[in-house]
C-alpha cells in the first residue's frame, strides 16, 4: 500500500459505531453478505484466491491507527489475513456468526465461513469490518474473490476526502449540520430503549424474500407513490410508517423520528475507492403526524430531501464528519449522541439497490440467493436493509435482543412486508 490511506469521515463514523457496540458488550460493527450457492465449493480454492488478493491489496492486513490523522496501518509482517472456516449445517449458525467479533485492532478485517448443506450446496457468509468499506464496496470485493476472471481495480490510496477550503469556511459549513440537529431537539426522538435488560447482548436478523410477482407489486406501489426512480424513497417511507406503528404497539410513542438517508458519493460508473465508505447522510425528521399513511410520509420525505439539497446539508454533514475525525472515539460518540439528546437515530436504514451484476457465480458455483446483514448500535437497536437480487426484492430486518424480542421483531418484519405490498 503506497502512502497512507486515510479514514474519511464516514469510515471514522463506522469506527465510532464499532466502539459503541463493543462498549455495550456486542461483537462490534461487522457486516455480512450471505450467499446461497447451488453447489459445493472447496475451502482450499477459496484460501488460494484470498492469498493472491491479500498480496494485491495490503489494506486487507491493516488496522486503524493515528490520532490526529486516522489512517490504515499495515498490521505486522503477515497480519491476520482472512480466515476461511468450515461448519456443519446448523440452523442457528448464521445468527451466531453475526455475533462473533472481528479483531480489528490486530488487522482482522474480514473472514469467510462456509456451511455445507447436505445435497443443497454451500452457504457462504462473508463478514467484514464496516470501517473498512461500505456495502457496495463489499459486493464488488466479494465478486473479485469469487470471479478470478474479473480485472482487479487499481490499489492506489484515495486522497483524503476533506474538501479544499479554509478552516473557517469548513467550520461554518459544518455548523449548518449542527444547527439542523439542534432544530430536531425541539421534538427530540426517543427510541424504545432497553426493554429486555436480561437478554444477551446479541444482534439478530430475518430476511423477507419477495417473489417476482410480489416484487412487481411493490415496485408498482413505489412508482405510484414516488415516481419511477423513487424506490428508495418508498422503502424509507414504509419503514418509517411501520416504525411509528411499532412504537405505538410497544406503548412508547416518540415525539419525533430521525432517519439518516445514505447517499452514495462515488462517481457514477466507478467503484473507486474500493476499500472505503463512500456514503454521506441526509438527516431527516418525521413527526407522528407525518406518519399516518405512507403517502403522507412520502410527501414529507420529498419536502425535506429537496430542502436539504437546496441548503447543501449533504456537504455540511460530510464536512462535520470530516472534522470529527480528529476527536477521540469516546468523545466523538458522546458528542454525536448529545446532539440528539442521547439518540443517534430512530432507525438504521440502508438501500443498496440492485446487487452488482458480477455476482452471478462464486468459484464456479451458481449463486441462488443473496442477503445483506449489518450491525446496528444498541440505540435504537433496530434497522432495515433493502436490496434487489436478480430483480427480486430482499428486506433484512435487524434488531437487538435487548430492544425487541423475537415475536416483536417478527411482527415488525411482517408489517413492513405487508405495507410494501399494500401501502
Amino acid at each position: 500500500m503506497n502512502g497512507k490511506r486515510y479514514l474519511n469521515g464516514c469510515d471514522y463514523l463506522m469506527l465510532g459505531f464499532d466502539h459503541e457496540l463493543r462498549r455495550h458488550g456486542f461483537a462490534g460493527n461487522g457486516c455480512q453478505i450471505v450467499l446461497e450457492l447451488g453447489a459445493s465449493i472447496s475451502s482450499s480454492a477459496l484460501e488460494d484466491r484470498l492469498t493472491s488478493l491479500l498480496y494485491h491489496y495490503p489494506i486487507l492486513n491493516a488496522c486503524p491507527s493515528g490520532f490526529l490523522k486516522p489512517h490504515w496501518k499495515i498490521s505486522g509482517k503477515d497480519g491476520r489475513g482472512i480466515a476461511v472456516r468450515v461448519h456443519r449445517n446448523d440452523p442457528l449458525i448464521s445468527q451466531a456468526l453475526l455475533n462473533e467479533a472481528l479483531d480489528i485492532k490486530e488487522g482482522e478485517l474480514a473472514r469467510f465461513d462456509l456451511i455445507e448443506r447436505a445435497g443443497q450446496g454451500t452457504k457462504v457468509i462473508f463478514t467484514w469490518a464496516h470501517p473498512l468499506m461500505d456495502a457496495l464496496g463489499a459486493e464488488h470485493f466479494l465478486a473479485l474473490v469469487g470471479r478470478p476472471d474479473l480485472p482487479l481495480p487499481a490499489n492506489e490510496p484515495p486522497a483524503p476526502s476533506s474538501l479544499p477550503m479554509p478552516l473557517k469556511q469548513r467550520i461554518k459549513l459544518a455548523w449548518k449540520n449542527l444547527h439542523q440537529l439542534d432544530s430536531f431537539c425541539e421534538a427530540p426522538p426517543r427510541g424504545p430503549g432497553i426493554r429486555h435488560p436480561q437478554a444477551p447482548a446479541r444482534l439478530q436478523y430475518r430476511v423477507e424474500r419477495f417473489s417476482a410477482e410480489e416484487t412487481a407489486i411493490a415496485r408498482a406501489n413505489g412508482a405510484k407513490s414516488c415516481g419511477v426512480l423513487g424506490n428508495a424513497q418508498f422503502h424509507a417511507a414504509v419503514a418509517m410508517t411501520e416504525l411509528h406503528r411499532l412504537h405505538e404497539r410497544l406503548g412508547c410513542p416518540s415525539p419525533s423520528y430521525v432517519l439518516p438517508m445514505p447517499v452514495g458519493l462515488r462517481p457514477k460508473g466507478t467503484i473507486d475507492p474500493l476499500f472505503s465508505n463512500q456514503v454521506g447522510m441526509l438527516m431527516l425528521q418525521f413527526l407522528p403526524s407525518h406518519l399516518g399513511t405512507v403517502a403522507n410520509a412520502v410527501a414529507h420525505l420529498k419536502i425535506q430531501t429537496e430542502q436539504a439539497m437546496r441548503e447543501g446539508l449533504l456537504e455540511s454533514g460530510r464536512m462535520l464528519s470530516e472534522l470529527f475525525r480528529f476527536l477521540p472515539l469516546p468523545t466523538y460518540m458522546a458528542v454525536l449522541k448529545q446532539g440528539l439528546r442521547g439518540e443517534i437515530c430512530s432507525l438504521f436504514y440502508g438501500d443498496t439497490a440492485a446487487v452488482t451484476p458480477s455476482l452471478t457465480t462464486f468459484l464456479d458455483a451458481p449463486i441462488e440467493d443473496f442477503a445483506h446483514v449489518a450491525a446496528l448500535t444498541p440505540s435504537p437497536g433496530l434497522g432495515v436493509i433493502f436490496c434487489y437480487f436478480r430483480g427480486n426484492l430482499r428486506v433484512t430486518v435487524l434488531h437487538s435482543s435487548k430492544v425487541l424480542d423475537d415475536s416483536e421483531a417478527a411482527e415488525f418484519s411482517a408489517s413492513v412486508r405487508a405495507r410494501l405490498l399494500n401501502p
